[in-house]
């Protein structure tokens, strides 16, 4: 409750709250003393059990309240820190993982179908012998930001190993928008230059590209069918795209 406060209304507005409250609570213990004892609550005493808590309140809450917001970002962080690739600032593997199985769960509950995409650098050991793995890592970095780029905010991408990256895209229109979609992102990366120690480095990259629905088993044997359809795109030529 109060953590949805501070994010909702910040600081300042939970901190006159919080006062209001203390101030609300001791006039209450106050006249509720003063009822037990038998005894008048007089203007003086009415004054006091406001402005105690008045003054006192704002300063100790303000105080725990921030440190309270410290504490909420720093788990943000590391919520971050667990879901995303350093490298790329794709998600990471984990995230996929667990999303995925997210998925099969609504489509077999929902039939909400889902399309899974798996993405492969072509020949990138070449690319990383013959220009370096700071080279190697651009690719893949420049990789990450055309896709993230071309992925809508409820779509997944992540980066599931080393040049392997995944998406997972809910699939609200036909099918062949998908595949439409991966050739899309395949041109326009055969399209793309890193330029790397005045060196322009062309890469390349094939998908395999699978449907999540009701009859999925599971996230592994999905995955292994996608990635027999990417490496078959390897074997006929590189630079294309495999649908199940």
């Amino acid at each position: 409750m109060l953590e949805k406060l501070l994010r909702r209304y910040g600081l300042v507005p939970v901190t006159a709250l919080v006062t209001l409250a203390s101030v609300l609570f001791s006039v209450l213990i106050t006249a509720l003393i003063h009822i037990l004892a038998q005894d008048e609550l007089g203007p003086s005493g009415l004054l006091l059990a406001v402005l105690v808590p008045a003054i006192v309140a704002p300063i100790f809450s303000a105080i725990t309240l921030r440190l309270t917001i410290q504490l909420y970002l720093a788990k943000d962080k590391l919520q971050q820190l667990s879901t995303i690739d350093d490298l790329t600032q794709a998600h990471n593997r984990r995230y996929f993982i667990e999303m995925a199985a997210r998925a099969i769960e609504s489509a077999k509950r929902y039939g909400t179908p889902f399309a899974l995409i798996i993405l492969d650098v072509d020949d990138f050991k070449a690319i990383n012998d013959v220009y370096g793995h700071i080279a190697g890592d651009k690719v893949l970095t420049a990789i990450a930001g055309t896709c993230m780029e071309s992925i809508r905010s409820s779509d997944i991408f992540a980066r599931y190993g080393g040049d392997e990256f995944v998406f997972l895209v809910q699939l609200n229109s036909p099918a062949e928008d998908v595949r439409k979609f991966s050739e899309r992102i395949r041109a326009e990366l055969s399209r793309s230059r890193v330029l790397y120690d005045q060196e322009d480095i062309q890469f390349t990259v094939s998908m395999g590209i699978g449907v999540i629905n009701g009859d999925t088993p599971d996230i592994e044997s999905l995955l292994a069918q996608v990635d027999a359809l990417l490496f078959k795109a390897k074997r006929e030529g590189k630079n294309r795209v495999n649908f199940m």
